[in-house]
């Protein structure tokens, strides 16, 4: 019955189905006979001309526009050309500029989906496509042209115009190298994409001064190479902080860098030659202008007219925000970095009204919170340093009339507060330093230093705490430079650093063994000397800081090298070499002068003490830990290991089971058992398979069928822990057994 009406209720729906679909045949039957296809279309223009259906205008443009081109012959093709490139640059399109989609983005689309495709100018497209954020529309339009006429210089210009306003250095670089006409300036593009400033700014001075000179091969280079090679020299002075260098270019051609000039001025603090270029040069209104002219309003004490410029470059960096496209990072990089300037200009601005205000009071101004603020809102390590040094630059001019009012204001009852300017001064500077050295920029790093030290140079070290950042920034930055590891060295050496704490000055120790190891190499060769001075330096840095992984870390391959030397000396036997020397102190604090083995057993002593404090090395020391233990003699092996293994992470082991595993049939088999058990009380399910694999590949050979399994290892300071432990309890039932006698000596005579 229940699958009846179920059959039942089938049929009901299909009966509907049917009738619903006789009732839209017929209805459709009709509008074919009485309707027009006006009358058919007329819902359709309702909904494009709706105002939130402009994807859908879009859309359906762009899927009718090119059939309809392609219905035209060539001749009517060719005719509507000119009214089709002055549609597009109508001035009214500007209105909907901003909207997405718009009227232009509609048109470029459009025509992209044509077949073939009209060829519209490159300096229209590249206009068209920064003005109308038509990006992704105008580059495939420049591809098409440049592909077929390969030879016009002007669809190169506007794709890598394109690119180079996107960020896209690669881009950028890709449609030069397909357009140089040197291989040296291939050369140089492909330095500069991957960051080597110092290397890319040599060959494009190269190019050049070989041009310059008249050489043959240079000689007929077009001058867009050309302007390509001057760029590319300014570009990486940008890079490297070379601002000396480019104010001298830049005021001996004044008339054709104007922006390039104003930067330079203002950077160096010449803000008379920044209002005469304001006022001699007419340039576009734009926000890095409008940056400049609130950098002057603010140090000119003009706070109101500051404001203003400053809201007008910030609606100006909007509107350039609107106009890139909506996914790409590199795109809205300088924007981000130009909406932080203008944030702190507006900090800047309030820190002003304190600072008069406190002056006009006699009061010491709270300007803590901005300061902390600024100190935490840094850019990223791995951001060029053209965006440090404006965010950098602008609040050294705001720290030195800081420092200037505070020490107005406290006199010398305060010398604290006085200093207070060169304090955050020093800070920010020291770390704009570290990502120059981090960033593989050494020169770079001298030079702000230097800088610096002229700044700071009337102020007692001790007031300044960063005073030990910028000597290590110096100094490694200097171990980078071959030709400056004297000028680091002797920066240590004159360092007063009584004030600093026992840390810092181990690490300054430890520095300057790395100093004194890499002067030696580079005059030749270590010799003993030079060897019993870096051997005292790394000690002096763990005596001072035995908690410094660092220093520990340093002293083991300055040890493994030692090891390295004098094995390949003796033909590449460690056993080769006199293996009954005396053995080094705890901590491999023995000279450096000694045995092969010896070498080897402070350089993994120092390793395992690096593994102990910490852990981020683990990955690179722990294979030439495992390594060590294998060459040395297996009673000296099993010594060391024994002395450290408990202090290393257990979980530092977890990546080199099988090569522990392999160690239970070497002289430190022992030690390495007691390891494998606390492994497998902490971490048994990592070490099942090796475990497994390692049992199963033993079964052959003559260590199975052992009558009993060894005695198991304990360290020493468990060994000595249990002992204690038994006389202790020995002592107790020594001391029971005593007071019991006289008890049952009494209970007898009763």
């Amino acid at each position: 019955g229940g699958a009846a009406a179920g059959r039942g209720e089938v049929r009901v729906v299909s009966g509907q189905a049917a009738g619903l679909m006789r009732d839209a045949a017929a209805f459709l039957t009709a509008c074919a006979r009485r309707l027009s296809v006006g009358e058919l279309l007329a819902p359709l223009c309702e909904l494009l001309h709706d105002p939130s259906a402009a994807r859908l205008a879009c859309e359906a443009w762009v899927a009718l526009f090119p059939q309809l081109w392609r219905t035209l012959t060539a001749s009517e093709q060719l005719a509507h050309y000119k009214p089709l490139l002055s549609t597009l640059q109508r001035p009214a399109h500007n209105k909907t500029a901003g909207h997405s989609p718009n009227v232009v983005q509609a048109w470029l689309a459009a025509l992209c989906a044509c077949s073939p495709a009209p060829r519209l100018p490159a300096a229209t497209l590249r206009s068209l496509a920064a003005r109308h954020n038509a990006w992704h529309l105008a580059m495939p339009l420049l591809q098409q042209s440049l592909a077929l006429a390969p030879t016009e210089p002007a669809w190169y210009d506007a794709l890598a115009s394109l690119h180079s306003a996107l960020g896209d250095r690669d881009g950028h670089a890709a449609v030069w190298k397909q357009r140089a006409l040197h291989a040296e300036t291939r050369r140089a593009l492909a330095l500069e994409q991957y960051g080597a400033w110092q290397a890319a700014q040599d060959a494009y001075a190269e190019c050049m001064s070989r041009w310059q000179a008249g050489e043959m091969t240079l000689v007929n280079t077009p001058q867009p190479e050309l302007a390509l090679w001057e760029e590319g020299i300014v570009r990486s002075a940008k890079a490297l902080n070379q601002w000396e260098l480019l104010s001298e270019y830049a005021k001996a051609w004044p008339g054709s860098q104007p922006a390039l000039l104003m930067e330079c001025a203002w950077k160096s603090a010449d803000w008379e030659r920044l209002r005469d270029l304001f006022r001699r040069c007419d340039m576009r209104s734009q926000a890095a202008l409008k940056m400049l002219q609130t950098y002057a309003a603010i140090h000119d004490g003009k706070l109101a007219e500051a404001e203003g410029r400053c809201n007008e470059g910030i609606q100006i960096a909007l509107a350039q925000w609107c106009s890139l496209p909506p996914v790409s990072l590199s795109s809205h990089t300088h924007l981000l970095q130009m909406f932080q300037q203008f944030q702190e200009l507006q900090e800047s601005a309030q820190m002003l009204l304190e600072l008069n205000t406190a002056q006009r009071n006699n009061q010491v101004p709270d300007l803590n919170s901005i300061l902390v603020t600024w100190r935490e809102r840094l850019p990223n390590v791995w951001e060029e340093l053209p965006a440090w040094n404006d965010l950098v630059s602008w609040r050294n001019h705001m720290f030195s009339h800081i420092n200037n009012v505070l020490g107005r204001l406290a006199g010398s009852e305060n010398p604290a507060l006085a200093t207070k300017g060169y304090r955050e001064l020093l800070w920010t500077v020291v770390r704009f330093a570290h990502v120059a050295r981090r960033q593989n920029l050494p020169q770079a790093c001298v030079s702000i230093i230097a800088k610096v030290q002229t700044v700071t140079a009337g102020v007692a070290g001790e007031q300044l705490h960063d005073a030990f950042s910028k000597l290590r920034e110096q100094a490694r930055s200097c171990l980078q430079m071959p030709q400056y590891l004297k000028q680091g060295l002797q920066a240590l050496l004159q360092a007063d650093v009584q004030f600093m704490a026992t840390p810092q000055r181990a690490e300054l120790f430890a520095t300057k063994g790395e100093l004194l190891l890499a002067l030696a190499d580079a005059s030749g060769g270590l010799s003993a000397g030079d060897e019993e001075a870096v051997s005292q330096a790394f000690a002096t840095a763990v005596s001072l800081h035995a908690e410094m992984p660092r220093g520990w870390l340093l002293w083991a391959l300055f040890y493994d090298r030692a090891y390295r030397t004098l094995l390949a000396g003796n033909g590449g036997s460690a056993m080769q070499v006199d293996a009954a020397a005396p053995p080094p102190t705890s901590g491999g604090a023995a000279s450096p002068g000694g045995t092969a083995p010896a070498m080897a057993e402070r350089a993994l002593t120092c390793y395992l003490l690096s593994l102990q404090l910490s852990a981020t090395k683990g990955a690179n020391v722990m294979p030439r830990v495992l390594s060590l233990l294998d060459a040395l003699p297996g009673e000296t092996a099993a010594r060391v290991l024994g002395e450290h293994a408990d202090a290393v992470p257990l979980w530092q082991w977890l990546p080199w089971l099988p090569q522990l595993l392999r160690g239970l049939r070497k002289g430190y088999g022992a030690q390495a058992q007691h390891v494998l058990l606390r492994l497998a009380r902490s971490y048994p399910q990592p070490l099942y398979y090796p475990l497994r694999a390692y049992s199963q590949s033993q079964l052959g050979t003559s260590a199975v069928g052992d009558a009993s399994p060894p005695a198991l290892w304990k360290p020493p300071a468990q060994e000595r822990a249990e002992k204690e432990a038994e006389a202790r309890a020995d002592e107790q039932r020594a001391a029971a057994a005593s007071a019991s006698a006289p008890a049952a000596a009494e209970g007898g005579g009763a």
